[in-house]
């Protein structure tokens, strides 16, 4: 999403950052999704539906749901139907269609929201990270919302390739109005190994290279141009003042670029994991209203949400925002206001960047530069916030990654597995 990019004077994410993945990236989490998260929730919802805990039930739907959304985004098919079913069943899946994927989350959503939470076996959870502090009226009521936004958010990934029916889904939902309106978020951490965010944990303790991730110059003179107050809210700045290096720059010699020049991203070991903000559902529905809804409101979710996301970081953006300010929404065509949302969004997605890099597969914003960056020691003009290719670049010249390659432990023991894509191939969605 190029908010970061790799230091210049370590070597973590050079892989990431030049688009050289293998099949030996990425086993551990496949198989923490598939043999972690996902076998432990398909127990929790048959346990719930055994007791008729419909509350608990609809909370192991929207995770699973949202699990198999990151999985579908990620890989486009994947095993599904006939995944998770242990010994003595069936042990190689079939993989499944993305399309197929999504359209089966949103009915088990619909599902898992239509249970009578009335019932007598229906209690409030304390063990839930999310939500586990409100009463059992109010989880339930968050949880609700948790689902209506992530059905919004499947509809929205369709708008390029199934916009017909995203359009109808997207209105209903819009017309129900119950999205959240809170964080959903794990904010459990503490500053102690092996208790604080996994982010952290990675980077900062264990690697114990605290300055691995700089900041991009595609984001740094982005926010630089707009003066933007988050700028010292995100990076730390270098030592000639806030310097964003260019992406997949890992190479720059220490005489062109010193050491301790490039700003560094701002990791904290108490920071939350989101499942949403509140202001990337702003976001998400000011898009749906700029697309099949209302332009007021439209409006009004993009300024809400710009405001919110500044807020979060703790910075005041208002004015920025407010009639004449350099964010205030353009309310032009739909191509511009969309341009506007989603840049916005980005901006606020800078610790979850796998969300504003599969909202600009599917949108194009921010868009690509035209003049990828060959000599970044004479580089030509590129308007602040254009993505660049990455100067290690392994793809063809400007093409960009799309996806992740399935690797090489699930290769080796599911014969059903596709024939390997290429890691510039769009998944479904952004075909």
């Amino acid at each position: 999403a190029q908010h970061w990019t790799q230091s210049h004077v370590a070597s973590q994410y050079r892989d990431e950052d030049r688009y050289d993945l293998t099949l030996l990236d990425y086993q551990t989490p496949w198989s923490e999704l598939y043999a972690g998260a996902l076998i432990d929730l398909r127990k929790i919802e048959a346990e719930a539906v055994s007791t008729g805990n419909w509350n608990l039930n609809l909370q192991a739907v929207c995770l699973t749901a949202f699990t198999y959304q990151l999985l579908v985004d990620w890989y486009s098919d994947v095993p599904y139907a006939q995944s998770l079913q242990g010994e003595g069943g069936v042990v190689a899946p079939q993989y499944q269609a993305g399309s197929e994927i999504y359209a089966d989350l949103v009915v088990r959503l619909d599902a898992a929201l239509a249970q009578d939470f009335s019932g007598d076996g229906v209690t409030q959870i304390s063990s839930d990270f999310v939500f586990g502090s409100l009463s059992e009226a109010d989880q339930i009521a968050a949880w609700t919302q948790f689902a209506n936004t992530l059905k919004l958010k499947l509809w929205l990934r369709q708008t390029k390739v199934n916009n017909a029916a995203a359009g109808t889904a997207i209105s209903t939902l819009l017309t129900n109005g119950n999205f959240l309106t809170q964080d959903a978020k794990v904010d459990v951490f503490t500053d102690l190994p092996d208790k604080s965010n996994p982010l952290y944990e990675s980077n900062a303790r264990q690697l114990n290279v605290k300055t691995n991730l700089r900041g991009s110059r595609t984001f740094i003179s982005w926010l630089q141009e707009n003066n933007d107050p988050r700028l010292d809210a995100y990076f730390t700045p270098g030592t000639t003042g806030h310097f964003g290096l260019w992406q997949g720059w890992f190479d720059a010699p220490t005489t062109v670029v010193a050491e301790q020049q490039p700003d560094v991203a701002i990791l904290s070991p108490t920071q939350p994991v989101y499942f949403f903000s509140a202001d990337e559902v702003m976001f998400m529905v000011a898009e749906a209203n700029a697309r099949y809804g209302s332009a007021s409101e439209a409006q009004a979710f993009y300024e809400a949400g710009t405001n919110a996301a500044c807020e979060r970081v703790g910075t005041d953006c208002s004015a920025m925002v407010a009639a004449g300010g350099i964010y205030e929404y353009p309310n032009g065509s739909l191509q511009e206001n969309i341009k506007a949302i989603i840049t916005q969004k980005w901006a606020s997605l800078v610790y979850r960047g796998y969300e504003a890099f599969w909202d600009h597969n599917r949108t194009g914003v921010p868009a690509i530069s035209s003049t990828p960056i060959i000599d970044p020691t004479n580089p030509p003009a590129v308007v602040p916030g254009e993505f660049t290719w990455s100067v290690g670049g392994k793809t063809a010249a400007g093409v960009f990654p799309k996806r992740l390659i399935y690797p090489e432990s699930e290769r080796n023991t599911n014969q059903n597995i596709p024939a390997e894509v290429g890691l510039t191939v769009p998944v479904w969605w952004a075909q």
